[in-house]
């Protein structure tokens, strides 16, 4: 199979630049709809249990995302290739969505959301320990900055919900897991292309996703799901995973995997806001004070 062209085109050179690119404007709509996600999630949950949610979703999701790797051409990555992008799914699409969704269920939308943004702090400290970026001062800065707001939300919130303390650790978890999926996708991102690393391990791990969910998609009361509630389910399969993973991936292969990850910090914003009128979750003092952290941490990193 022919490889993904190297990181020299347009993009690149002007990010290099530190100019917006193209991909940066995909990005931040990235955001905006994991930002959406969580409340989507938190309210589908009410009517679906979080393993039959998931799995069906993820069935969804990989048929789609098939489909347009099979309609665009893509061809089957070698069998090397195909090894590891089984166990890249296995890790970034059923360890992950298994921590995640069963977080998500027994925490806040806001907090799981502030927690997730530990990624691009955990990704910045990866790359360079592998040596595929270097950290400027700046980024030391925000990196300390981000895990001070970080320990804020994970130990402060859970003070006054003691029941999220679970939820907290998963989501955690959950953030590690999406972390290494991120960094060590890189290569076979560059050595695939992002469709087709997108489409197999998506593939490969909705199989023991799907297979782990079965006794909670037997059980889950089909009837009493609201149209709204599949309706949050086509949105989170489809736009979520699919269109999201498909810009993430663009942005890995064409600005890196640090860039890319620190614009999961601004979902965040967008979930505390909207989980505040929608779902009644009015922001903690700890979730304030640690959103300052973590979002400041992003204002130091891109000066």
């Amino acid at each position: 199979m022919t490889a993904a062209p190297p990181r020299t085109g347009p993009d690149v050179r002007t990010a290099r630049r530190g100019r917006l690119t193209g991909t940066d404007g995909l990005l931040v709509l990235m955001t905006l709809i994991w930002g959406v996600n969580y409340i989507v999630i938190k309210a589908a949950l009410e009517v679906f249990s979080p393993l039959a949610f998931n799995a069906v979703r993820f069935a969804l999701a990989a048929t789609a995302i098939g489909l347009i790797a099979w309609g665009t051409g893509s061809r089957r990555p070698a069998p090397r290739a195909l090894l590891r992008l089984a166990g890249l799914g296995v890790l970034g699409n059923t360890c992950y969505q298994l921590c995640y969704i069963e977080g998500m269920a027994r925490t806040r939308a806001g907090t799981a959301a502030l927690i997730m943004a530990a990624v691009p702090v955990l990704t910045a400290i990866a790359s360079h320990m592998l040596g595929h970026e270097q950290l400027r001062w700046r980024d030391l800065a925000g990196l300390a900055l981000s895990t001070t707001g970080l320990a804020l939300v994970v130990g402060g919130d859970a003070i006054g919900f003691r029941s999220a303390l679970l939820g907290n650790a998963l989501m955690l978890a959950a953030a590690v897991l999406w972390t290494a999926y991120t960094i060590l996708a890189k290569p076979l991102v560059d050595e695939v292309g992002p469709r087709v690393t997108t489409a197999w391990t998506m593939g490969l791990g909705a199989i023991p996703l799907i297979l782990i969910c079965i006794p909670s998609v037997a059980s889950q009361r089909w009837g009493a799901v609201t149209v709204a509630a599949w309706t949050g389910m086509v949105f989170s399969s489809l736009c979520a995973l699919v269109l999201a993973y498909l810009i993430w991936y663009r942005g890995v292969a064409r600005l890196g995997a640090t860039r890319t990850a620190f614009y999961s910090n601004f979902s965040p914003a967008i979930t505390l806001l909207a989980a505040w009128p929608l779902l009644g979750e009015v922001p903690t003092a700890w979730q304030v004070l640690g959103a300052a952290g973590i979002f400041g941490s992003l204002a130091v990193v891109r000066s």
